[in-house]
């Protein structure tokens, strides 16, 4: 009965897919009324590829959306596949209401990156070199642990996905030095040992990304005279906070 019933969802929601390109709500018939549509721009905080669902984090709202095949997706304004979505990502998504899914026509995917990428001629404060330096010592330390990781268990999930994540992060910040004037320190960390078990990796990953979090918050007082850094930090706490951290703690 449980097997049905489950692959009575399944097809139902499969059904609610392939209608997208449809016009009409309900039951969808040409000269029926038009689709319910929606635009959200947020940061992705989550990816579910078997379940071909996404989360998008707008204001301090998550809302889940769907993909399917006729879904297209860009990548900086590069063609791309679903593939390229990674939490902490900035997102713009459109597409319509299927009963209560929301599925995506079009997302448009940019990866994190500092408003500004000219050399400020003003020189940086203590505060700002303080936080930045902290910011990528702490990211460089995050990326090496999962590099670990994924190098003594192989490339399984969430450290396959976060990985390239943190990376991201790591050259985000490291633009922003270059554009203040903050000497951007060697790379040096090595990061944590990795554990011999799945489970005890992902606990790892939850106390990397619990402290993550709690820097972000701490030290975005420090650079709010600058907005362009204000906003990658927030970016980066939301990645770290409504992405990473659920990812590990589900795994652990």
């Amino acid at each position: 009965m449980t097997r049905r019933l489950t692959t009575a969802i399944v097809l139902t929601f499969a059904l609610i897919a392939s209608a997208v390109t449809v016009a009409g709500e309900g039951a969808a018939s040409a000269g029926g009324p038009p689709a319910k549509t929606f635009t959200m721009t947020g940061t992705v905080t989550s990816v579910t590829v078997p379940g071909h669902q996404f989360t998008v984090l707008v204001g301090a709202v998550r809302y889940p959306v769907f993909w399917t095949a006729q879904t297209r997706f860009t990548l900086n304004a590069q063609t791309a596949t679903f593939r390229a979505l990674r939490a902490g990502q900035s997102i713009t998504t459109t597409g319509v209401f299927r009963a209560r899914w929301r599925v995506a026509l079009r997302v448009m995917l940019r990866t994190v990156a500092p408003t500004t990428t000219t050399t400020s001629a003003t020189p940086p404060s203590a505060s700002l070199t303080t936080a930045l330096t902290e910011a990528i010592g702490q990211e460089r330390y995050a990326l090496a642990t999962y590099q670990n990781v994924l190098a003594k268990l192989g490339a399984i999930p969430p450290f396959s996905n976060i990985a390239p994540s943190e990376q991201q992060h790591v050259a985000t910040l490291s633009a922003l030095m270059s554009a203040h004037g903050v000497a951007v320190p060697p790379a040096t960390s090595t990061g944590a040992a990795s554990p011999t078990t799945r489970v005890a990796a992902c606990q790892l990953g939850v106390t990397v990304e619990t402290g993550l979090i709690a820097m972000y918050t701490k030290d975005v007082a420090l650079v709010k005279a600058y907005p362009d850094v204000t906003l990658a930090f927030n970016h980066l706490l939301d990645a770290e906070q409504y992405g990473h951290l659920p990812a590990f703690l589900r795994c652990s």
